[in-house]
């Protein structure tokens, strides 16, 4: 081996260790947190509902044969989606997003209604037998019960 040989492995080498190093430091902190998708499935009509935590969309697919993209739910000022759940008796798409709830129509896939500063702490939403939505902590504990009155929804504390 001469020295130019040797010279050249050592640059190539010193190279791809750089180059990994630049690659890794690109990658995000927590990789599973980048790619979490929420999905919701509704089976009587043969739709997938998939969101994404880091843009706040929700799109909507027919999944008759191969899944087709039909529809998106997006809410101004929603920037993630942390769960999704289905009323199929009231025809309502309920999305958790960052500090708030947004509730959609699913024949339209339009926003009817955008409730604040009631997702904080909270990464699930379930409904109950009425079909109000609870919003559930990461350690399973109900956080709050979201209640239709009249004009607005209110938010119910339990603890």
């Amino acid at each position: 081996m001469t020295a130019a040989t040797g010279t050249t492995f050592l640059q190539s080498t010193l190279m791809g260790a750089v180059i990994a190093i630049l690659l890794a430091a690109c990658q995000p902190a927590d990789p599973a947190a980048a790619i979490k998708r929420v999905e919701a499935k509704w089976v009587d009509r043969q739709m997938l509902y998939v969101g994404d935590n880091r843009v706040g969309v929700v799109r909507v697919f027919h999944t008759r044969a191969a899944p087709q993209l039909v529809g998106e739910l997006q809410a101004p000022g929603r920037g993630a989606v942390r769960d999704i759940a289905l009323d199929p008796a009231a025809n309502r798409i309920w999305v958790l997003g960052d500090g708030a709830v947004y509730l959609h129509d699913a024949q339209r896939f339009s926003l009817v209604r955008r409730i604040p500063a009631v997702g904080s702490g909270s990464e699930r939403l379930a409904l109950d037998a009425s079909g109000r939505p609870l919003l559930i902590a990461a350690d399973g504990t109900q956080t709050a019960t979201l209640s239709l009155q009249r004009p607005q929804f209110v938010q119910a504390a339990t603890h």
